[in-house]
């Protein structure tokens, strides 16, 4: 769990185990897994822009230069901007090739290192020793053939293969298939968990969707979301053109309400609040990836945490993505109060407490500062040093 714990240091969602899968056009055998990633990360600036880190944890000691080939192949696929490869050894040839490709890697040695110097070993709990992953696992096994199963397959690679405007419109669509909205219980936990990872998935996917946009477009929102949702301007247009073509020949619908999905006002108010907040996107996308491993924990509530942006406005953020979920697919609206509940206990607990009491029990062994950026190199190195 090294790697998860230095991708969520430096910024990043840390998604483990993620398939890297084939798209429906490129293959007959669609939903074939090429492989996967050991710890694939997504981190947003405030800027707009997405950054992706891509962590190999390999505990063999031979064949270290073809993996060096193989951990760069998946840098061009998954338009990475950050690559590590955690190996047993490295031999020098490994290394030498490692530096022309530019790839971190990282020997066994050297790890233990880094976790001291970085302070990884701080960062506890479910979230980071593993059991909330196991816990997520275990909570999301269905019998073969529950269409239950195949909402979690669905959402755990499928959804992936899609671009993120139609991952988005489809996340948002989720309850119509096959009645889905009546079949999930609010007294089931795995039902809860289920609608955790569409949530966690709808807030990736909606960083990724207005990484497209930048400031200027909060000026024309509506149109530039459009405009994404449907492929680009130009297709748009031509969309538009058959709407209204279809509307002076039949009567029936103009060509705005043909072609905007349903929810397509929820979608545009959600987007416009993080357009004009996107420096707290990042932090609202981590809490909801906390908050589907404490809950398939049996955690009640999340650990306490600081952030670079408010902790408060985060918490909001990631509650309104979880409502916009439960609202677009009509959805039992006591998924939203539940699980918010939960999301609000994350940040009432900073509150209490000044930020001298907060991190007066990182020595302590708290789970605290969970959100935190690490300090700077020079200051950790000091507290290693004494």
């Amino acid at each position: 769990m090294l790697g998860k714990r230095m991708a969520w240091a430096l910024g990043y969602v840390p998604l483990l185990n993620v398939p890297v899968t084939l798209p429906p056009d490129t293959s007959s055998r669609a939903g074939t897994d090429l492989t996967d990633a050991d710890v694939f990360g997504f981190r947003f600036s405030a800027s707009g822009s997405v950054s992706r880190l891509l962590i190999d944890c390999k505990t063999a000691s031979g064949r270290a230069v073809d993996r060096v080939l193989w951990v760069r192949g998946l840098q061009d696929v998954l338009h990475l901007e950050e690559l590590y490869l955690f190996k047993k050894k490295i031999p020098d040839s490994a290394r030498w090739l490692a530096h022309e490709l530019k790839v971190n890697c990282i020997d066994e040695d050297e790890l233990h290192e880094l976790d001291a110097r970085l302070g990884l070993n701080r960062l506890k709990g479910p979230y980071f020793d593993g059991t909330g992953y196991e816990s997520i696992e275990a909570l999301l096994t269905f019998p073969k053939g529950s269409e239950y199963r195949a909402l979690t397959q669905f959402l755990r690679t499928g959804l992936w293969t899609l671009k993120p405007a139609h991952r988005v419109l489809t996340l948002l669509n989720l309850g119509q298939q096959n009645h889905l909205h009546r079949k999930l219980r609010l007294d089931d936990r795995a039902h809860v968990g289920l609608v955790l990872l569409a949530t966690r998935a709808l807030a990736i996917s909606l960083g990724l969707l207005i990484s497209e946009l930048n400031v200027v477009d909060v000026l024309k929102v509506e149109a530039r979301l459009r405009e994404e949702l449907h492929g680009g301007a130009e297709s748009l247009a031509q969309k538009v053109r058959f709407a209204d073509a279809i509307h002076r020949l039949t009567g029936e619908a103009d060509a705005e309400q043909a072609i905007d999905h349903k929810e397509f006002p929820r979608l545009l108010e959600e987007v416009n609040r993080l357009l004009i907040r996107r420096y707290a996107l990042n932090d609202a996308v981590r809490i909801t990836d906390l908050a589907l491993h404490y809950f398939a924990a049996g955690s009640a509530t999340l650990p306490r945490h600081l952030s670079g942006s408010d902790s408060n406005l985060s918490a909001k953020m990631a509650s309104d993505i979880l409502a916009l979920f439960v609202k677009s697919n009509s959805l039992d609206i006591g998924f939203s109060r539940a699980i918010i509940g939960l999301l609000a206990a994350t940040h009432e607990a900073v509150s209490d407490q000044s930020d001298e009491q907060r991190m007066a029990g990182v020595g302590k062994g708290e789970q605290v500062s969970l959100l935190a950026p690490l300090p700077p190199l020079e200051e950790r190195r000091t507290g290693v040093d004494k």
